[in-house]
C-alpha cells in the first residue's frame, strides 16, 4: 500500500513538472518544436543557438514571407529552452534587429535584403567573425559578453541594425 501511493505520488510529481513547463525544449528538438506551434511546415529555416537563447527564422522560397522563434535557457531549475517570442516583424522584413536579452545573450533577425555577408563582434578581448550567406535570411545568437557589433554586405558597407531590448 505504501509503495502505491509513493508511485502515484511520484507519477504525479513528474506530471506536474512536466505540463507546468520545467522541463523546457531541449536544443535538438527547438526547431521542432517551433515549428509546431507557429504551423510552418513547409519553409526553409535558419538557426543557432548558444547556452542561453536559440533562434530561428523560418522563411518561403520566394523570400517575401517569415516567422522567427526566440527561445531563452532559464537559470536555475530547468532543463532545456522555453519559447519567449515570435512571429514577424517589418524590421526583419526590411532590415536587421537585433533583440538583446542581457545574461542570455542578444539575437539578430533578418531577411537579409542588405545582403550581410559578416557578422563581427567584440567578446572581451577577441574580435569574432564569420560568414553568413548574403543570399538567404539568418537568425544568430551572440554571447552575453559581446559588445561592438557590426555586419557587413558583400560589398564590404557596414549595414545598420535596429536594437531593442528583449520582452523576457
Amino acid at each position: 500500500m505504501i509503495i502505491t501511493g509513493f508511485a502515484i505520488f511520484v507519477v504525479l510529481a513528474l506530471a506536474i513538472v512536466f505540463f507546468r513547463g520545467v522541463i523546457g525544449v531541449s536544443a535538438d528538438n527547438i526547431e521542432n518544436d517551433a515549428r509546431k506551434s507557429q504551423r510552418i511546415s513547409e519553409w526553409d529555416s535558419f538557426g543557432t543557438s548558444n547556452e542561453g537563447i536559440a533562434a530561428f527564422i523560418f522563411y518561403n522560397a520566394t523570400l517575401d514571407d517569415h516567422t522567427f522563434s526566440l527561445y531563452l535557457n532559464r537559470d536555475g531549475f530547468s532543463f532545456g529552452y522555453f519559447f519567449r517570442e515570435g512571429g514577424s516583424s517589418s524590421i526583419i522584413t526590411n532590415g536587421i534587429i537585433m533583440l538583446d536579452y542581457g545574461s542570455n545573450g542578444s539575437a539578430i533577425f533578418s531577411m537579409n535584403k542588405d545582403r550581410v555577408a559578416k557578422i563581427e563582434y567584440e567578446a572581451g578581448d577577441d574580435v569574432i567573425e564569420f560568414s553568413v550567406d548574403p543570399s538567404r535570411p539568418f537568425a544568430v545568437v551572440l554571447p552575453k559578453n559581446c559588445s561592438s557589433v557590426a555586419l557587413y554586405s558583400d560589398s564590404g558597407n557596414e549595414v545598420s541594425i535596429t536594437s531593442v531590448e528583449g520582452r523576457g
